[in-house]
């Protein structure tokens, strides 16, 4: 059995190396490259370690599985064992079947009883288990869904906008929302808030953490120059297994989190991005309800509010809307806007992502 499941012996030679190099460089001026070095090796001693995590999954279970692939034909090249986030397991699995052919959803439902474990299929993993070996990733489903809209207008009904925004999915069972406003608007605004956005999706994709990649990717900017046109960040991270969101911001205005209880403010920022080299960030941690939204928008949404407290009636705004859907909220909140503003004087972006708990295998909206 023991052969079967990969040997971490390597990856934990490289990680040591990567520390090494991480402790050589810590008291150089190369924070960048300090940064992803620490990073790199935080990752691989994240995949060394996965194979040991007994406790979730133990020799019993291995056994189990093992037997379940020999009754159903399955040719096993390779199982790799991961601790995807606290508790939550992940499988990554070199496989190929005999005869006929199985979805990676029935196959995470199979190994999920065995091991016993709610499975499914990620993101990256083939969707059809055939004579033809591939890689299946199989993760523990998370306890949360979401559901995402967004509402935008550029200044004057321009064609371009400075503001850019994403919303992805990363290891871990997280989704993670990004709004990026280049400050100004037209082409240079969209240029630099695009190439961020795009940067830092890399950054995640690849494993970094959030913070390290709005560090790197801040101190990136502000050397090369392109503190001409700083860049506000305001990122969500979700956590789908607990339904918590850490909000990380710079230069951004507030958030909104709308749930049972009413709407909460959510404050907290530093200075936009490209700034300075080694710009500070805050961050605040929020445990959302089932059913919760969280509001993000662009500094156009608030500025176009003639009153002095403009947070004050942005929150009498959300709390007074009744649609339930992400993308009606998100147009609703811009059309309430644009009561005061018909004529739009700067970019306007409104992200709204949904919350829901899980209850037998249904997303309740």
């Amino acid at each position: 059995m023991d052969n079967i499941f990969y040997s971490q012996g390597k990856l934990k030679e490289y990680a040591d190396a990567f520390r090494r190099l991480t402790d050589m460089y810590g008291g150089s001026k190369a924070g960048a490259l300090h940064l992803q070095l620490k990073e790199t090796a935080a990752m691989l001693e994240r995949i060394s370690g996965g194979v040991q995590t007994d406790g979730l999954i133990d020799g019993k279970r291995k056994d189990e599985l093992l037997a379940y692939f020999k009754n159903e034909g399955i040719c096993v090249g390779g199982i790799l064992v991961l601790e995807a986030a606290p508790g939550r397991v992940e499988l990554v699995l070199r496989l190929s079947k005999k005869r006929g052919c199985v979805t990676a959803g029935q196959l995470a439902s199979d190994i999920g009883a065995v091991i016993g474990r709610r499975l499914r299929a990620a993101d990256g993993s083939r969707r059809v288990l055939t004579r033809d070996e591939g890689e299946f990733i199989l993760e523990e489903a998370t306890d949360y869904r979401i559901l995402f809209g967004h509402a935008e207008c550029s200044r004057g009904f321009a064609r371009i906008s400075g503001d850019n925004y994403s919303c992805i999915s990363v290891e871990g069972g997280k989704s993670i929302v990004t709004l990026a406003d280049g400050m100004g608007c037209g082409s240079r605004a969209n240029e630099y808030s695009m190439r961020f956005i795009e940067l830092l999706e890399q950054f995640l994709d690849a494993g970094f953490s959030e913070e390290a990649s709005i560090q790197l990717l801040n101190d990136a900017f502000a050397d090369n120059d392109a503190s001409g046109v700083p860049v506000t960040l305001d990122m969500c991270s979700i956590d789908e297994y607990e339904g918590n969101a850490c909000f990380r911001k710079m230069g951004a205005v507030p958030s909104f989190i709308k749930g049972a209880g009413g709407v909460q403010i959510v404050e907290t920022s530093s200075l936009p991005a490209g700034v300075i080299s080694g710009n500070g960030m805050n961050y605040s941690s929020v445990k959302l309800g089932d059913g919760g939204y969280i509001i993000m928008m662009s500094d156009g949404v608030l500025d176009a509010l003639p009153f002095y407290d403009k947070e004050k009636r942005m929150k009498e705004i959300i709390d007074g809307i009744e649609e339930r859907m992400p993308q009606a909220i998100a147009e609703r909140i811009l059309n309430e806007v644009y009561y005061y503003d018909e004529k739009v004087a700067d970019d306007m972006t409104v992200l709204v992502t949904g919350v829901w708990k899980i209850r037998n295998g249904e997303r309740y909206v």
